[in-house]
């Protein structure tokens, strides 16, 4: 390379010097002359001040064709006119300098297309070392992430090794149990016979027996009940007919526990009360519960989550879809089983049930959210929001363990979220339950008739199921205290004191508020706790949802709103505008 730049060096001062060298002097000889006047006066120039001069050729050449005899030659120029030529090499040094640039030019050019190929060369080199280098740190991180995930493995084996042997130590734990119960039973049973016989003789306890055994229940034979003799139905013996249980009657209730579950049917069919009893039994099996109830109320809902209100709703159904995604998301990175993550989500109390009622309606009245970081000019929402969410809680709900059940007045894809042409995927993914309703022949109303069909997942047949008896409609799903529908709700000391400051003091400072009346939930602390590590003097909850998170997991503008109410009613802030409030100083 260093050879050619001197080259190229040398060529361009070659060109350069015989440019220079052709530029200056005169290459021919030149005759200057004049023109006599008749004044006899020479004239050596033309009226713009220019000498008349022309080379020997052409002079001779024009005295052989005839000069006149004015012409003659300059006197005053050279010799007799004749001036000399000062570069006669002149054509050569233009050439010299030609050939110069042009060689110069050339090695240039040549230069420049090595330098291209090998620029393609240093590119492909460049590239190849960045791969090496990523492939090499993609070992490293694989590498990492076995160790984590083998680890993680053994630690959940361990656990569930521990779980087993727990689960077995109860079981074992209630056998013994229910024996003792049993035997304790039956020594009571022995004490009891022996405090009636007491003072009798064997043949008198003999015939004492007897007679027990001919009054217990004189008319029935082989596997006759007592209800048979009632029920006309019931009057075969032997295995002809066996006698129902009243508990398996309702055993069907149990397939809507794990299933996405659509319960229709018509005005005054059931729907509430059954769907309420179904939600008992999911809350008896651990599920947490999130009721979707447009008009509901919190008397109504007592131990469960609800959200009430359509644009509520909507926050919810769009929290559910990122949850979902979030779920499916951590599945796939998670290295287990698809068993062994369900059973992940369970012991950490994952399970989450969605009540949806009133799920009818919803087309009409719920609005895809805006996300808190587009344009209020520009946001447009999704006309199929209902009918996406529709299908991820039919399809996709199952194996998160976040099951929904519909609660609908018909079974038409048109009324379900207007999602035509699902049919064959309804049929296929949801378990349906239809609720019959019969006529009161004297209010002419309709009533429930205590049956209905059930049609499971993916099959056609329909059967004929009887409906759990019920005096009561449940609205109160706390297992330590439930409460029925004829009971007045109760309210703590603590509440009653708050209304009273509300209703009556409000003009008390909030230093005579009581200590326990200023203490908050964990969560509003960390929500007052984020709103002053941030300086958010005014905290709207549409600008910080976003942001408040706690250990990863994000919350519905509900939950916040929840918080923020604790915060207000804590006397620590002032409501100011709908979803915005005011810290006092702190």
């Amino acid at each position: 390379m260093d050879k050619k730049a001197v080259a190229i060096g040398l060529s361009l001062t070659v060109g350069i010097g015989s440019a220079a060298m052709a530029w200056q002097g005169t290459s021919s000889d030149r005759i200057y002359f004049c023109l006599k006047t008749p004044q006899k006066t020479l004239t050596c120039s033309d009226k713009n001040g220019r000498p008349f001069r022309m080379t020997p050729f052409y002079w001779s050449q024009w005295k052989s064709d005839g000069m006149p005899r004015q012409v003659v030659r300059d006197p005053a120029t050279g010799v007799n006119g004749l001036v000399k030529a000062t570069n006669p090499y002149k054509p050569f040094w233009a050439f010299g300098g030609f050939l110069g640039f042009a060689l110069a030019g050339w090695m240039l050019r040549h230069c420049q297309d090595e330098e291209k190929q090998r620029a393609v060369f240093e590119d492909i080199a460049q590239k190849r070392d960045a791969a090496r280098a990523e492939m090499a740190a993609r070992s490293e991180l694989l590498e990492s992430y076995r160790d984590v995930a083998i680890a993680e493995v053994q630690l959940q084996a361990d656990l569930d090794l521990i779980a087993n042997d727990r689960t077995v130590d109860i079981q074992k734990a209630e056998i013994y149990a229910h024996t003792e119960i049993e035997v304790t039973q039956m020594e009571a049973t022995d004490a009891i016979f022996e405090a009636q016989t007491a003072g009798m003789t064997e043949q008198q306890k003999a015939e004492y027996i007897l007679q027990l055994r001919e009054m217990k229940t004189p008319y029935l034979q082989g596997s006759q009940t007592l209800q048979g003799t009632i029920d006309p139905s019931d009057k075969v013996t032997g295995a002809d007919n066996q006698a129902i249980a009243e508990v398996d009657k309702y055993k069907w209730i149990n397939n809507t526990i794990g299933y996405p579950t659509l319960i229709f049917g018509g005005m005054g069919a059931g729907k509430s009360w059954t769907t309420r009893e179904i939600i008992w039994k999911k809350v008896q099996a651990g599920w947490n519960i999130v009721a979707l109830d447009p008009h509901g109320t919190e008397v109504e809902w007592r131990g469960v989550r609800l959200i009430t209100g359509y644009k509520e709703i909507a926050d919810f159904m769009q929290w559910y879809m990122d949850e979902m995604r979030q779920r499916y998301e951590d599945y796939r990175k998670s290295g287990l089983t698809e068993e062994q993550w369900t059973e992940r989500l369970r012991n950490s109390g994952k399970m989450l049930s969605v009540i949806c009622e009133e799920f009818t309606t919803w087309t009409d009245n719920i609005v895809e959210p805006m996300p808190n970081d587009c344009d209020e000019d520009k946001w447009k929402p999704d006309p199929d929001f209902i009918g996406k969410w529709f299908r991820c809680a039919m399809t996709e709900s199952r194996k998160q363990l976040m099951i929904p059940l519909f609660v609908a007045h018909d079974r038409t894809m048109e009324i379900l979220a207007k999602a035509k042409g699902l049919s064959k995927l309804r049929d296929a993914a949801l378990l349906e339950v239809e609720l019959i309703a019969t006529i009161d022949p004297i209010t002419i109303e309709a009533k429930a008739s205590g049956q209905g069909k059930i049609k499971l997942p993916g099959h056609g047949q329909w059967i004929d199921i009887e409906l759990p008896k019920l005096d009561h409609k449940r609205i109160d799903f706390r297992l330590d205290k439930p409460l029925t529908s004829d009971e007045p709700p109760t309210i703590d000391k603590a509440t009653l004191e708050r209304i009273y400051e509300l209703e009556f003091n409000l003009n008390s400072q909030v230093e005579n508020t009581p200590p326990e009346q200023n203490k908050l939930s964990p969560m509003a602390k960390k929500l007052l706790d984020f709103l002053i590590r941030t300086e958010r003097i005014e905290a709207d909850v549409r600008e910080f949802k976003g942001n408040f998170k706690v250990q990863g997991e994000r919350f519905i503008v509900e939950q916040i709103k929840g918080w923020m109410y604790e915060i207000v009613g804590a006397g620590l802030a002032d409501w100011i505008a709908e979803g915005v409030i005011k810290l006092n100083q702190i």
